[in-house]
């Protein structure tokens, strides 16, 4: 205690963390399903509308190293920069990379994961939570397949 003596715990708060551990607790299996479904889902809807050969899912080859709420997923031929910033009033998402004066700079995490940079200027990491919906996912997946699609017609 470095010398001091230490104040009255609070037990508002350490009843609420009882609280939260037994809803966690109750809740564990079923939150997981759904996000995995909601995750799985997404990556689908993805692969369908882009083409297999045009998504790489990011991280574990092993489903069951994955966090079942987190999707990283590298879109070949596009910057997800570019895509998150002409989707950011409809979407939230963050980027595996970042651009800078039009060069595309991949996070480390990505280098040390070994993606092609082809895929890494274009991951996104999207996370499903407890009251995400099938609506919002198949929303996300349009709105994601409809500027992948920009972003390869202005390439061409």
């Amino acid at each position: 205690e470095g010398g001091r003596r230490a104040g009255t715990e609070c037990v508002v708060l350490q009843a609420a963390l009882g609280k939260a551990c037994e809803i966690a607790r109750a809740e564990l299996v079923p939150l997981r399903a759904h996000m995995e479904l909601c995750t799985d889902r997404l990556r689908a809807a993805l692969e369908a509308g882009l083409g297999r050969e045009s998504v790489r899912v990011n991280g574990p080859a092993a489903e069951a190293h994955r966090l079942p709420n987190t999707l990283s997923i590298g879109i070949r031929g596009v910057q997800a920069s570019e895509l998150l910033a002409r989707l950011s009033t409809k979407l939230a998402a963050s980027a595996g990379a970042a651009c800078h004066s039009g060069e595309a700079s991949v996070s480390s995490v990505l280098r040390a994961m070994d993606v092609p940079r082809e895929f890494a200027i274009g991951t996104l990491r999207l996370s499903t939570g407890r009251h995400t919906t099938v609506s919002e996912i198949d929303c996300a997946a349009e709105l994601i397949i409809e500027e992948v699609r920009r972003q390869w017609a202005a390439a061409s």
